[in-house]
């Protein structure tokens, strides 16, 4: 099984295919969603921008803009490049400054 060809990816992909993992978890508080949706919430509230104006420009609803922001859901990578160009960062501003460690983690914990 094949998640990422990184260098943070490949020792949790090899520790995972010795456990014959069967696949990454959906929603419900997904450690990576709760990473991503963290650093939204972060950057959102650093630019001054409410839930309502985002989600607005987003095209979404706010109820799902929450769900993201808490992790509860994930977001599409389509979904990613449009809040990372509407809050003016690249798309890995939302995984930069997590440690190889807590990447790590995030991998291994997404997985059934």
């Amino acid at each position: 099984m094949t998640i990422l060809a990184t260098p943070i990816a490949e020792p949790v992909v090899e520790r995972l295919d010795h456990r014959k993992a069967t696949g990454i978890k959906g929603n419900s508080n997904n450690p990576s969603n709760m990473c991503v949706g963290r650093r939204l919430r972060v950057k959102r509230t650093a630019l001054g921008i409410s839930p309502q104006e985002l989600s607005k420009q987003l095209g979404i609803d706010r109820n799902d803009l929450n769900a993201y922001e808490a992790g509860a859901r994930r977001v599409s990578a389509n979904l990613l490049l449009r809040i990372a160009k509407l809050l003016d960062v690249r798309p890995n501003y939302f995984f930069r400054d997590y440690t190889e460690e807590e990447l790590e983690g995030c991998l291994e914990r997404s997985v059934d």
